[in-house]
């Protein structure tokens, strides 16, 4: 409700500052439209960065001598600084309480908030592409920055505010809500594909990670999520890396620093051909190893995303978030969802039905399941 509220004050406030503009006419002939400086903002988690990433090679192509830059996360930013596409990328880590409980804004938080606004500034930005469509980032990075013009979708109400909205259909796939945001450009008779640019070296230090499997398949198992209502019991996952190792793959579980221990656990009941690359890779490593591995498995987690941009088979483990927005765009990805989840999965933020210190949706979905998904591939 508090979150409701806050929205709608911004909105006020974007549709006042708007006004003269909308009192002069303004109107913005795209088609003409020669930006010399665009950024993208893409703010949230890194899957959600990933799915965003047909922007930066559909902008580079409608306007190759234009400077683009990405705002994005420390993490993402590992992810595309490789990235012909993009001249530059500004880091700054939102902090989204999802993450953290505590996450909230501090006084350094906000200091580091003013000084990246005043950067901005003196680049003289003239096209700002939002495609979360999230007010607050229009007000603070298009708005305050001076940007000219502004581009968006109507996720929060902020039509009034941007030079061009798409609209914001909760049915459709966050890489084609993403996209749509182009439309202003023609990017709508463009079919998107999301992609990350690996480096030689990101290739060559995942082959060596792989090195104890000596040519076997390999199945990476991605069982966390920065979102606990989307995780799957751990025994479930149990019987799925059995079945694995019973049909010859050799087992990677991977995930953060953070997710070490719980991998460590995961994983200490087999005795060979099962390991733990949990918090020992880099972020583009882990790109590196999605892309030569024989299939992925895994709940709704960057992982997948990340998975989805490369030829590799996937088993997406689905239940508190719709499959239809966020299942990774690959052809070769099998979601794998009951259908039983009774909370608000446009939030997707908790459970309301716990069973057995899990969302029932997730403890109800067998590993059964999981396997059949997996025996089809």
């Amino acid at each position: 409700m508090k979150k409701k509220l806050a929205f709608f004050i911004l909105n006020c406030l974007l549709l006042v500052l708007s006004l003269p503009r909308r009192l002069r006419g303004r109107h913005t002939d795209f088609d003409l439209l020669t930006p010399r400086k665009i950024l993208i903002i893409r703010l949230d988690y890194i899957g959600d960065v990933v799915m965003a990433s047909p922007a930066f090679s559909y902008l580079r192509s409608r306007f190759p001598n234009s400077s683009i830059s990405l705002l994005t996360n420390s993490i993402s930013r590992e992810l595309y600084k490789n990235d012909e596409n993009l001249d530059k990328i500004w880091v700054y880590n939102w902090p989204w309480r999802l993450l953290r409980k505590d996450n909230g804004f501090s006084k350094a938080k906000i200091k580091e908030l003013f000084h990246l606004i005043r950067a901005l500034r003196k680049e003289n930005i003239d096209l700002v592409v939002d495609s979360r469509g999230d007010s607050r980032f229009v007000f603070l990075f298009g708005t305050l920055v001076g940007a000219r013009i502004k581009i968006g979708n109507s996720r929060s109400g902020n039509n009034g505010f941007v030079d061009f909205a798409s609209t914001y259909d909760v049915d459709k796939h966050e890489v084609e809500r993403s996209f749509d945001v182009l439309g202003c450009f023609g990017g709508g008779q463009v079919k998107p594909q999301p992609y990350i640019p690996l480096s030689v070296e990101a290739l060559e230090n995942a082959k060596k990670l792989l090195e104890p499997s000596s040519g076997a398949p390999v199945a990476l198992v991605a069982p966390y999520s920065s979102k606990d209502v989307k995780s799957w019991p751990a025994d479930y996952f149990k019987d799925v890396i059995q079945y694995l190792v019973n049909n010859k793959y050799h087992v990677y579980v991977v995930g953060a620093k953070d997710d070490s221990e719980s991998a460590a656990a995961l994983i200490s009941s087999f005795s060979s051909s099962v390991y733990s690359l949990a918090g020992k890779t880099s972020i583009l490593e882990l790109a590196a190893l999605t892309s030569i591995s024989q299939l992925v498995v895994g709940v709704d987690t960057g992982v997948l995303h990340i998975a989805s941009c490369f030829q590799t088979p996937i088993v997406a483990i689905f239940g508190p978030t719709r499959s239809c927005e966020y299942r990774p765009y690959s052809n070769l990805s099998t979601v794998v969802d009951n259908g039983t989840c009774q909370c608000d999965q446009l939030t997707h933020a908790k459970c309301d039905v716990p069973l057995y210190g899990y969302a029932k949706c997730m403890s109800e979905l067998t590993p059964e399941t999981v396997i059949e998904a997996i025996k089809k591939i």
